[in-house]
């Protein structure tokens, strides 16, 4: 309705300025009226022109040079507009909308130098390229997206504006344009140092969380990368047309579980999740190279639970789930940590990532350790927010037996650091 009003305004105007010419050349008559009336005609003529001028019908295509993308990647836009006719445009100003995702930038090593500050990772991004098509019937441009921060980000618009030498017409479009952009986390090298452990067959020590008991078999699976070839098993194999592998007891003793906390809360530092989640991420990439299970869990409004199957379309989904997840409202965490942990199998390792502790998660944390073989926590948290009892927390869980690892800015600005398991 305004862009109409606005129209038939314009239209009156050209119209009237060609009435009050028209009349002034036939009442005064001579040469100079005359002169003066064929002399603005042409540009009556191009402001009526550019009024009418279907702009709503270019064609305009966004391109990206990748649709997937790591956290701190650059990636290269190309904007293609298409018109039928060779209209002469003086100008056209390209404006670019983008979503509220990539109003911020990547966290970078230098970043966590801020850890009590979240705002540094905030970005205005703004763009508005100025191009003279003249008769050009395309139009090309191309810009540069940096420091790209993880999430699913959508970009739906383009905004065309146009108009005269003097600002007397202007034209103004907005092309729906839709593109997707996913942008997994920046993934860290992480050195796990495992404790030494004893299995219930025997009194052997052992540090590798990954080792597996080839004495007893309880079942058998399909094959995965890393079983060895004696244990394939040849009849079930035949049987169902599928590389099967022997299951032993040790195996299943061996499967990990990681829950993330992604419950919102007031007061959640946006820098702390964006590591946990980067943690969570480094964590899963070194527990692929493994032979080892590993179930996970996020906490959040609604419990995601990705199963101990191993196969590479669960590693792909997970990734993708990481790329996404976002902390939202639910039940609190450590409420939800005591209840999820009922659904999860007896004498697993459990390693929980965490952005604050107090004496409610401690007293999850310990239904956790009555089940689970091991239990360990990464905390994550500025040096600056660490409190007097949130050490003492600290220090009763490792009395108690579980692995806390602090990961505070003084660890998390090295590419790769060093964790206990």
């Amino acid at each position: 309705m305004k862009e109409n009003l606005s129209f038939i305004i314009k239209l009156m105007q050209i119209l009237l300025i060609f009435v009050v010419f028209f009349t002034y050349a036939m009442f005064q008559g001579g040469f100079v009226s005359w002169f003066l009336f064929y002399s603005f005609l042409p540009l009556l003529v191009y402001l009526f022109l550019l009024l009418i001028h279907p702009i709503s019908k270019w064609s305009v295509k966004r391109t990206l040079s990748q649709n997937v993308a790591r956290a701190g990647d650059a990636i290269t836009v190309n904007v293609e507009i298409k018109r039928r006719w060779p209209f002469p445009i003086h100008y056209c100003i390209i404006e670019e909308f983008f979503p509220l995702s990539l109003q911020q930038k990547s966290i970078n090593l230098q970043n966590y130098r801020y850890f009590d500050q979240p705002e540094i990772i905030n970005e205005k991004r703004l763009l508005e390229k100025a191009v003279f098509p003249w008769f050009k019937k395309t139009i090309h441009f191309q810009y540069t997206l940096e420091n790209l921060p993880r999430g699913e980000h959508q970009l739906n618009a383009i905004r065309i504006k146009t108009g005269d030498f003097f600002g007397f017409i202007k034209r103004d479009y907005v092309a729906s344009v839709t593109n997707r952009l996913l942008v997994y986390p920046h993934r860290r090298e992480l050195m796990v140092r495992e404790r030494v452990s004893s299995f219930d067959e025997g009194t052997s020590p052992s540090q590798n969380i990954t080792m597996k008991n080839a004495n007893v078999v309880t079942g058998v699976r399909e094959y995965m990368p890393g079983d060895r070839f004696s244990w394939i098993d040849w009849k079930t194999t035949a049987r169902k047309n599928t590389v099967m592998t022997k299951e032993f007891e040790q195996e299943k003793s061996s499967g990990t579980t990681l829950i993330l906390d992604a419950v919102d809360y007031d007061g959640l530092n946006k820098l702390v999740y964006e590591a946990s989640v980067e943690v969570t991420f480094s964590l899963i990439e070194f527990f692929k190279k493994k032979t080892s299970q590993l179930g996970f869990l996020t906490l959040g409004k609604e419990p995601v639970f990705f199963p101990f199957h191993e196969d590479s379309r669960k590693k792909d989904l997970i990734d993708r789930f990481l790329a996404k997840v976002e902390p939202s409202e639910g039940v609190a965490f450590h409420q939800q940590l005591a209840e999820e942990i009922k659904k999860v199998p007896q004498g697993l390792t459990t390693m929980i990532v965490i952005t604050y502790i107090n004496p409610e998660i401690k007293q999850s944390i310990d239904i956790v350790k009555r089940k689970s073989k091991r239990v360990v926590v990464y905390l994550i948290q500025p040096l600056s927010k660490i409190t007097n009892e949130d050490n003492q927390i600290i220090n009763q869980l490792t009395i108690e037996g579980v692995i806390v690892n602090l990961l505070t800015e003084k660890v998390l600005i090295s590419q790769r650091f060093e964790v206990n398991m």
